[in-house]
């Protein structure tokens, strides 16, 4: 019993020293006045979707997970990870996303895969805060022919464009899937 009072009061410690709530400018990369150019090859109209994974130990391999990327023209990103699967059709990742929306649009929401991008050309990087880790996760990749391509995830770089974090060990690729403009339109993130 003591043993799992001590457990108790360890994660209370633990989640109270953490910071509750997220706000636009605990991120570095929230700019109050995005504007995303209309020659970006980042399209907001639809999902990115995980595809593949290559590293150069193992070479590429059918992703195993099912995982994808919401992107706003407003400089939001979302990241999905569906783990059971269940989202198959078009008409299921808009009601997916309509949710998710509706869900940071409460009090007392709380980010974990929400966050900001910038974009230089076609270089992306993807801020998002975890709440339970409170630290901020940066992605780096690209963006070209339809396709998001992920190649370093780290908590370093402060989401600065650097070469240094464009490796080429790792590959994660989503291919764009579009979804009906008309419903994603009135779409506001809560984040």
């Amino acid at each position: 019993m003591k043993k799992k009072i001590g457990i108790m009061l360890l994660a209370v410690a633990f989640f109270s020293c953490s910071k509750s709530m997220y706000t636009k400018q605990d991120y570095r990369l929230f700019e109050e006045n995005f504007l995303l150019s209309p020659n970006t090859p980042l399209r907001t109209d639809g999902v990115y979707v995980l595809e593949s994974v290559w590293n150069k130990d193992t070479g590429e391999r059918k992703a195993d997970e099912h995982i994808f990327y919401k992107f706003y023209n407003t400089g939001q990103a979302n990241l999905t990870v569906d783990l059971d699967k269940s989202i198959n059709t078009s008409q299921e990742y808009l009601e997916s996303i309509k949710k998710h929306i509706a869900s940071t649009n409460k009090g007392g929401f709380k980010t974990h895969l929400e966050g900001y991008y910038h974009l230089e050309g076609n270089k992306i990087v993807i801020e998002r805060i975890t709440v339970p880790r409170d630290v901020a996760v940066y992605s780096y990749g690209y963006v070209e022919n339809g396709k998001l391509v992920i190649v370093t995830e780290t908590i370093e770089g402060k989401g600065k464009l650097n070469d240094k974090y464009f490796t080429d060990f790792y590959k994660a690729t989503y291919v764009f899937l579009p979804l009906e403009k008309s419903e994603l339109e009135n779409l506001k993130p809560g984040w």
